[in-house]
Order: C-alpha cells, then sequence, then structure tokens
C-alpha cells in the first residue's frame, strides 16, 4: 500500500511534470491540428465565423441575445450597454487621454485583443488569454476577420483601418518551442470522462459544469475548455480553484435575518428574490426580505481538496478528458 507521504510526492513529481508537458501539448494544439476559419478572405463574415468557433471568443462574450455567457462583456446592444463599436468609441476617448496620444475606436478593438490586461472594463478581472498565442493563435488576418466583425455591432466595418501590432506578426511567425516529454501516467481520456460524469464519483464534476449538453450550470462550462486555456491554467484550476475564480463565478457569503449562514453562488437574482446554489448542489430560494447581510468570498465553490481525493492515475485521466475539449 502507498503510504501518504509518498501519495503526496508522486502528486507533486505529476504536477511539476504537467506543467512541463504543457509546451507540448501546446505547440501541438497551435500546429497542424489547429481549425482554421471557413474561407480565406478577411471579412466581417470570417470574422463572425472565427468568434462563434475556433476563436473561442463566445465562451466569454455573448452578442445581444446570442449566447448566454458571462465572463466578459456583451459586446452586442443589451441590457448593459450599447453596441460594441459605440462602447469602443467613448472607451478610445478615455484611453487617449491616458495615453497622451490620440487612440481610435479601432485602435481600441485591436487593443482589447492583443493585449486585453492593459485596460479592464470595470467589473471584469483580467482573465482573457491572448489570441493569438496558444492555444487559440489567431493569425494575423483571422485577428484582422475578427476586428471587422466587432467594428460591425453598432459601426461601419472599414479593414483600411485596422493595424495589426508587428509583435503579433513576428509571433505568429515564429513557432513554439516543442519541449519534447512523456506524461508520468499515460492518461486515458474515456476513464477521465467517466470521472468527469460519474454522479456518485470523488469529483461529482459535472454536478456543477456543463459540457454540451450535459451536466450543470453552476460552473463554468468546460465545453470548449481547452481551446482557450492552457494546460497550465487547467491543472491549477483543479489543484487550486480559487487562485483565479472566473468573472461570474465568485461565491458569496449569506446571512438571513433569522440567523442563518449560507455560502455559495448566486445563480439567478430579481428584484425580490435571489437563488443560491452551494457546494452540495443545493439551490436555496431567498427572498431579499430574508437576507440581511451578504458579502463575496474569495474562495471558490468548487473543492479545493482534490490532491487529496484523487490519485495520481486519476488525476492524468481527468487531464487527458480536458484536454480533448477543444
Amino acid at each position: 500500500m502507498i503510504g501518504p507521504w509518498l501519495k503526496v510526492s508522486l502528486f507533486v513529481l505529476t504536477l511539476v511534470a504537467l506543467f512541463v508537458w504543457a509546451g507540448e501539448v501546446v505547440s501541438r494544439a497551435s500546429g497542424s491540428t489547429r481549425r482554421v476559419a471557413p474561407g480565406e478572405e478577411i471579412t466581417v463574415a470570417n470574422g463572425e465565423l472565427i468568434f462563434w468557433d475556433p476563436g473561442k471568443c463566445h465562451t466569454c462574450h455573448a452578442v445581444g441575445t446570442r449566447g448566454s455567457s458571462v465572463r466578459g462583456p456583451n459586446l452586442g446592444n443589451s441590457a448593459n450597454g450599447d453596441a460594441m463599436m459605440i462602447r469602443a468609441a467613448s472607451r478610445a476617448i478615455e484611453r487617449s487621454a491616458v495615453l497622451g496620444r490620440e487612440m481610435s475606436a479601432t485602435d481600441y478593438l485591436v487593443e482589447s485583443l492583443v493585449d486585453p490586461s492593459t485596460h479592464l472594463v470595470p467589473g471584469f478581472k483580467d482573465e482573457m488569454p491572448i489570441v493569438y498565442a496558444p492555444p487559440i493563435r489567431l493569425d494575423p488576418d483571422e485577428l484582422t476577420s475578427v476586428v471587422l466583425y466587432l467594428q460591425s455591432l453598432g459601426g461601419q466595418p472599414d479593414v483600411a483601418l485596422i493595424t495589426v501590432p508587428p509583435e503579433v506578426r513576428l509571433s505568429y511567425r515564429e513557432a513554439p518551442a516543442v519541449v519534447p516529454w512523456q506524461p508520468y501516467l499515460e492518461g486515458d481520456s474515456a476513464r477521465g470522462r467517466e470521472l468527469f460524469f460519474d454522479p456518485s464519483g470523488p469529483t461529482r464534476c459535472a454536478g456543477c459544469h456543463r459540457i454540451g449538453e450535459e451536466g450543470g450550470n453552476i460552473g463554468p462550462e468546460l465545453t470548449s475548455v481547452a481551446g482557450t486555456r492552457t494546460i497550465q491554467s487547467i491543472v491549477e484550476s483543479l489543484v487550486e480553484p480559487s487562485a483565479s475564480i472566473p468573472t461570474g463565478y465568485e461565491t458569496e457569503l449569506i446571512e438571513t435575518a433569522d440567523g442563518r449562514i449560507l455560502d455559495g453562488l448566486v445563480i439567478r437574482e430579481t428584484s425580490d428574490s435571489l437563488w443560491l446554489a452551494t457546494a452540495l448542489e443545493e439551490v436555496h430560494v431567498l427572498a431579499r426580505a430574508e437576507v440581511a447581510r451578504r458579502r463575496t468570498q474569495e474562495t471558490s465553490l468548487m473543492p479545493n481538496d482534490l490532491a487529496d481525493i484523487l490519485s495520481v492515475r486519476q488525476l492524468h485521466d481527468l487531464v487527458a478528458y480536458l484536454r480533448t475539449l477543444e
């Protein structure tokens, strides 16, 4: 029987190995197997196709009533504001004042894709991936088409206004370095899928996360997780889920008027009620009058003890399955 200390040592070695392994995985994902948009021209239509498929933009953004993602701002005309190009114009004025030079609305769109950490929209976190880097890795023409599509959301698309920064073209010409390595154990994606969807298993992932038409809606949808997130971030989300909590999935601590303390994710809220989902997959419906105090917490609803619950083999199996979700 493997002692606790040996299990912990193997687990740590596995994590280190997985981070090294990520270099090879990312390179492979961004090479010949990379999905490209149908068609070869720089057009609004291709930009829309990229947005809703290979670019995976829809995993974080909705456009008006299309899509339902909450991690990033709605880019269409919605209850949260005007369509993207209208908002981009006002934000460009703000950015111009900060930079001390003129920035156009289209320049703002390009900046938001190429260097999203530079300017964060209030209420959202610094969690948008670099779209020209692995695993998304849009090429310059694809990136230009996406900007054209964003221009069309409340504005007039004009390719002449789009300038792709030289670092994007340079990055795309330079293939990522391949780090040859074999995983400590060969993960089995079939076993990983079974583990993910097993309602009585050690993780019960599907109780909170949806993949395609299966699973719950409490946690982030994972249908295309390997197409937008690096293996490093996937592994971190498994073993240290509170290190980076996606926007819209922060847990809240609620004290009711009768003294109850509830902890969970607010999955729905109206003017007179709110629905709170707990880690036990229970949903409490509370009237506003019942809520005495509430505050956002810095801990994830996802269990933080997977390192104790999973064996080394189970971790590899689960990661192998998540890798298939592109």
